[in-house]
């Protein structure tokens, strides 16, 4: 029986900053404790831009978290995002120079080794070494080579690298905030541990998770992750383009959003109007539903459009058989999965976060899967899943890819 822990998740993000404590008994025993909520301040586009601003959004989320659950949180994982973080693939080989020809853990290791050995910018560092598939001899497709004969072992490996500065930037808000990280967790690769069965993983598909200021692509075929991506626009810029288009306050066009708004212009009846909040003193007016409706439509189009262009990219839409699942805050836009199944033509989806015990019902909804993610990832790989961690020779970077690829 494992044994019980309490693991706090943070997300940072553009819009707000979320802190989830939960007791981990194991990975069907996850139970959710404690929640803490508080608007972003100091965060633009997922990147650190005040760290004062950041710290003081960090504490009211924790402190929030903290008297829900009544347990003092001393550190936590710690997602990342924003424009600087890359995704690449790369292959590793080597020959396997044991007597009996024989895989063992060290040769996996060495592997691997050989495949994140790629040519790094100086200002980037490595978050995670990801596997895809690895190749014995001439026999491709296999997912954990251990034990197998032959003489040549290759392996395909997604490496996914970050900005020193920022992350350095991220972890100092963090660490000022009186809390250690734990670790540091791709954001969308926390999202998809959320909500997506390995089932689905092995079908193929793309999560797209629509954040406040960024969105983030992560794409798997065949159990393992082929493609990462980051769109540097979100659900924010919507409400921008409804506060200029339609000469409202920004909280005003917030609300128009969440209220009236639809990405389906067709669908709103022409003879319909709504109110429209003005600036300063002066009386509310009169407008179509439809010109709001007209302002989100377009910017989504343009959104839809750049995500499919990066899953052109990749080079898996055709296989991408589950289809494509939005997530995030940006994906309660109503009208979205109809105009994505249009624009990108594959199948779409609203995922929201899923198997938690306790008081999940309070984060059942798609803005908090990367914060429920990031417990989850811990709660199935353990604590060491990558980005810093302190001392590691050997057996603890081993034992860290092992546990998230094998």
């Amino acid at each position: 029986m494992e044994q019980e822990r309490i693991v706090t998740s943070l997300d940072i993000g553009s819009a707000k900053v979320a802190a989830l404590t939960a007791r981990v008994g194991g990975l069907d025993d996850v139970e959710l404790i404690g929640v803490g909520v508080a608007p972003s301040r100091g965060i633009k586009m997922g990147a650190v831009t005040n760290i004062e601003q950041t710290v003081r959004s960090i504490r009211e989320a924790v402190e929030e978290a903290e008297l829900m659950s009544g347990i003092e949180i001393e550190e936590v994982v710690l997602n990342i995002t924003g424009k600087h973080v890359r995704g690449d693939n790369s292959t590793g080989v080597i020959a396997i120079n044991n007597r009996e020809r024989v895989v063992t853990s060290q040769d996996i290791y060495r592997v691997i080794d050989a495949a994140q050995a790629i040519r790094i910018p100086a200002d980037q560092e490595i978050l995670h070494v990801l596997s895809r598939e690895f190749k014995v001899d001439d026999q491709n497709g296999i997912k954990d080579p251990l034990g197998m004969v032959g003489v040549r072992l290759e392996a395909d490996v997604h490496v996914v690298t970050g900005s020193v500065t920022q992350l350095q930037n991220t972890e100092k808000a963090v660490v000022s905030s009186g809390i250690r990280v734990n670790d540091r967790i791709l954001s969308s690769l926390a999202s998809s541990s959320a909500l997506l069965t390995d089932g689905e993983k092995e079908l193929g598909v793309a999560v797209v998770d629509i954040g406040a200021g960024v969105i983030d692509i992560i794409i798997y075929t065949d159990g393992g992750v082929s493609y990462t991506a980051t769109i540097c626009l979100g659900s924010q810029h919507l409400t921008q383009d409804i506060s200029i288009g339609l000469k409202t306050p920004l909280e005003a066009a917030e609300m128009l959003k969440k209220r009236y708004g639809t990405v389906l212009s067709n669908e709103v009846d022409p003879s319909e109007t709504i109110e429209i909040p003005s600036v300063g003193d002066r009386a509310p007016r009169p407008s179509a539903r439809r010109d709001l409706a007209d302002i989100m439509e377009a910017r989504m189009r343009e959104i839809l459009e750049l995500i499919d262009h990066e899953i052109i990219r990749s080079g898996k839409k055709n296989i991408l058989a589950g289809g494509v699942v939005f997530t995030g805050g940006g994906a309660r836009v109503n009208g979205l999965v109809t105009l994505a199944e249009e624009i990108i033509q594959l199948g779409a989806s609203v995922g929201s976060p899923k198997g938690l015990l306790g008081i999940a019902d309070r984060i059942a909804y798609p803005e908090f899967s990367t914060a429920v993610g990031l417990i989850q990832y811990v709660a199935r790989y353990g604590e060491a899943t990558g980005g810093r961690k302190s001392g590691s020779g050997f057996l603890n970077r081993f034992k860290t890819w092992i546990q998230e690829n094998l």
